[in-house]
């Protein structure tokens, strides 16, 4: 059994950019670093790499207080060899496990699952869904990833894949999705499908003060120019961030038929303008959801922000360790 004075190594990789921190039980990332992540190098030179981060922390701290490393993968993860498996915006990293390089090299157990499953866990134990037993954790930024916690425990499935809750179909004959599928919720309310819906209809000639926001080069055109204008009053961009709400909503009152959470956390990039869209929101679930659970819906923006997945990946090390129960 850990003590109360353990800590861990976490780590948070994204396909932007890879996070590592130093956690204490409590939640408190005492040291963090970052880098971009090694997004095209051999399963050889990730694993250095990997290691190399979690090398730097450690002369910040006592070695012998580390309980373990936990990871939280963008992608399909296997909890029982820690292997990622087809991530979408990590192709070269499909069937790498952090586990071998980093045990080898540290001596210490190495835990992984995918990053929103941790998300959901991190806002669990630490924050916003602290005290509540059930809730879906959404994470809309460039994807649409998933975390549910229920009973007090992550929803893993037969083989670690469960909760890939941006992948559910809402339209059959809607729009491709990254995941080789099509008109999946993803594909519709992602932060990346909200800035190609704007860009598609500026192209079709329709103005508005989001082309001068971005000089005119629509390249430069990503989510948070959108709600930026909708904030704004522009009337294409409030048509838009409604039309996000109204998907989204759709997607959050399947979850809600599906798993009856207390509470839905949204976290990701698109989770900052959530005063934006929150009353279209709302509204849409209410639409489309069962009456007896019209008046049990609660959504709330995540509290510990970017931290989610980082801080999920420390409970799960003391989880496993024996620290958290």
């Amino acid at each position: 059994m850990a003590s109360i004075d353990d800590l861990c190594i976490a780590l948070d990789v994204g396909g932007t950019r890879t996070r590592v921190g130093i956690v204490d039980g409590d939640g408190n990332i005492i040291h963090r670093d970052q880098e971009p992540t090694q997004v095209d190098a051999s399963w050889e030179q990730t694993g250095e790499w990997l290691a190399g981060m979690v090398a730097k922390l450690m002369p910040l701290t006592d070695p012998g207080r580390l309980i373990g490393i936990g990871a939280a993968m963008a992608g399909p993860v296997d909890p029982e060899t820690c292997t990622i498996y087809n991530p979408p915006n990590l192709p070269g990293w499909d069937g790498f496990s952090p586990r071998p390089p980093l045990e080898q090299r540290f001596n210490l157990p190495v835990w992984a699952s995918n990053d929103a499953t941790l998300g959901a866990m991190g806002e669990h134990a630490y924050g916003a869904g602290q005290g509540v037993d059930n809730l879906v954790y959404l994470t809309v930024s460039t994807g649409i990833g998933g975390g549910v916690i229920v009973d007090g425990r992550p929803v893993l499935g037969a083989r670690g894949f469960a909760a890939e809750l941006g992948h559910m179909v809402i339209d059959r004959n809607g729009p491709p999705c990254s995941c080789g599928g099509r008109g999946c919720l993803e594909a519709f309310a992602s932060g990346t499908s909200l800035a190609r819906f704007a860009r598609e209809r500026l192209e079709q000639g329709e103005g508005g003060l989001m082309r001068e926001m971005v000089d005119g080069d629509l390249s430069r055109l990503d989510a948070g120019v959108v709600t930026d204008a909708a904030d704004m009053g522009d009337p294409l961009a409030v048509e838009l961030a409604l039309q996000f709400a109204e998907d989204l909503g759709l997607g959050l009152a399947n979850l809600l038929h599906i798993f009856d959470p207390e509470l839905i956390v949204l976290g990701g990039g698109v989770s900052r303008s959530f005063e934006t869209y929150a009353e279209a929101l709302i509204a849409a679930i209410r639409r489309y959801a069962m009456a007896n659970l019209s008046e049990h819906i609660r959504v709330t923006p995540t509290v510990l922000g970017d931290d989610a997945p980082l801080l999920g990946a420390a409970c799960l090390a003391f989880q496993r360790g024996g620290r958290l129960g």
